[in-house]
């Protein structure tokens, strides 16, 4: 009997060109990022973890009303457990990637005012929140 061998199949999202344009521009500017991370049970295509950011890039299909309310939704969904949504175009990465990044670098720079809902002091957290917020803010202040 021969054994066949059996490759599991893996889902790897492809990525735009818009996507792959942004991400260079990103590694060059030494900002650390995943691609196509899956958050709260939904892809996002760059994830900046350490500032809880999801960028999400709209192509010609995000145009569609249909479409336009799943991103609503997914926004509102992310942003409700604590992340920040930035959304660009596939057209303004092309046109003006530079002007792209430089809000991303904005977002970055004012990222002390816009900590991730979740680890603030005042809001109802679980246990578990809360000792991640402490660990957070010991690797923040080089103890960890």
């Amino acid at each position: 009997m021969v054994k066949k061998k059996v490759r599991s199949l893996r889902f790897q999202p492809s990525k735009t060109g818009a996507q792959k344009l942004l991400a260079e521009k990103l590694r060059d500017d030494k900002i650390s990022f995943m691609e196509n991370q899956w958050l709260e049970g939904m892809e996002v295509d760059i994830f900046l973890p350490e500032y809880y950011l999801v960028i999400e890039i709209d192509g010609f299909y995000h145009l569609s009303v249909g479409q336009q309310a799943k991103d609503l939704q997914k926004d509102q969904r992310l942003q409700a457990a604590g992340y920040h949504v930035l959304r660009f175009t596939n057209s303004q990465i092309y046109q003006d990637c530079k002007e792209c990044l430089q809000k991303i670098k904005t977002f970055i720079d004012g990222h002390d005012r816009q900590l991730k809902k979740g680890a603030r002091a005042e809001d109802e957290q679980a246990p578990w929140q809360s000792k991640l917020a402490a660990y957070k803010k010991k690797l923040d202040q080089g103890e960890g």
